[in-house]
């Protein structure tokens, strides 16, 4: 695919996406939705192998059906009210079809089976358009929507999503399926949040895209798609082992890093509002998680991994000095934000 064209479809995702942010009208915003879909499938499928034309396919029916609900409910709201606007009150049947819809689009369980297998079949570049962009537009309607019936689904399918995100990482050897399961437990953090806080939960929504953008690139540019790979990331780069360290252990909520902010900012504002309860189980359900974060920082950790043949890394051997491309110093600015951010957090829990 040529750089144009890459550049137009690029520019079609994000203006669907200002479009769903910008917009009150539910069929506006289903256009909005539709526009960034279908301007990200040519992108999927551009490598033109089995495995990722069978992802982008799943991707596209997930989407075509969350579409459809979603267009449904808002056209019963019409008929039944004679208004479009998401503000106006909605009924039983419309929030629960917008609910589905969104659950689909963002990868809540119990609506999160398509997500680790979409995402394992797309390069990881694709795959973080898909874990981390496209899930901007349906967080913002759902901080939009504001009714009773809503909240409490969001609650619900909230922690099934941390516990199952936390669960199904364990016994996952895929990096991209590592993140995926990472990505359904905090986007539960963050749906839970947003019924109490709207503001704390764009602030956890900002840090997490920082922290799997800086992830993603910095995987993709080590080419590390398994546990097995991360063994060898000493004889690539001895700086990448402390930076996938750090942010996998960010993305954990270790306090001294930047991904702390993610937890302890829901956790104030549940605290703070006598849901005990709710906290106790969402901090149970985040340990699940922590174990396979550990096991990721522990096979980066490995430099001296076992082996038979005993050689010099390579950079070591590697003499040319070259200097760094754009993309390794976004990639590493990325990783320094994700990580050593918290000083610039902490002012913004303070604010909210």
């Amino acid at each position: 695919m040529s750089r144009n064209i890459s550049i137009l479809l690029f520019l079609t995702i994000s203006l669907g996406t200002f479009i769903v942010i910008s917009s009150h009208n539910w069929f506006i915003i289903w256009i909005g939705l539709e526009i960034s879909t279908l301007a990200l499938i040519p992108l999927l499928c551009s490598n033109f192998s089995p495995r990722n034309i069978e992802a982008s396919i799943k991707y596209f029916l997930i989407q075509a059906l969350s579409a459809a609900l979603l267009l449904n409910g808002a056209m019963i709201q019409a008929w039944l009210t004679g208004s479009w606007s998401i503000l106006d009150p909605a009924n039983n049947i419309t929030m629960l079809c917008a609910s589905i819809a969104l659950a689909f689009k963002i990868g809540l369980a119990p609506c999160h089976f398509w997500f680790p297998d979409v995402l394992q079949g797309l390069p990881l570049t694709q795959g973080l358009i898909v874990a981390t962009w496209q899930k901007i537009a349906p967080l913002i309607l759902v901080f939009s929507i504001t009714n009773i019936t809503f909240s409490t689904m969001l609650i619900l399918t909230g922690l099934v999503s941390i516990v199952v995100g936390g669960w199904g990482g364990l016994n996952q050897t895929q990096t991209r399926k590592i993140l995926a399961f990472s990505s359904i437990a905090n986007m539960g953090w963050i749906v839970i949040t947003s019924v109490y806080s709207i503001q704390a939960a764009i602030i956890m929504l900002i840090i997490y895209l920082l922290i799997n953008a800086a992830i993603f690139l910095l995987l993709n540019l080590l080419t590390v798609f398994s546990l097995g790979h991360l063994n060898n990331i000493s004889q690539l780069s001895p700086i990448s082992i402390i930076l996938i360290t750090l942010l996998i252990l960010s993305l954990g909520g270790l306090p001294p890093l930047t991904g702390f902010m993610l937890k302890f900012t829901s956790l104030c504002f549940l605290v703070n509002n006598n849901f005990i309860l709710l906290s106790s189980l969402m901090i149970i359900g985040s340990l699940l998680s922590l174990f396979f974060y550990l096991r990721v920082s522990f096979n980066v950790s490995l430099v001296i991994f076992p082996q038979h043949i005993m050689s010099l890394t390579a950079w070591r051997n590697n003499t040319n000095t070259d200097y760094f491309s754009p993309n390794t110093w976004f990639t590493s600015t990325l990783a320094t934000i994700g990580t050593v951010a918290l000083p610039i957090t902490l002012p913004l829990y303070i604010i909210v």
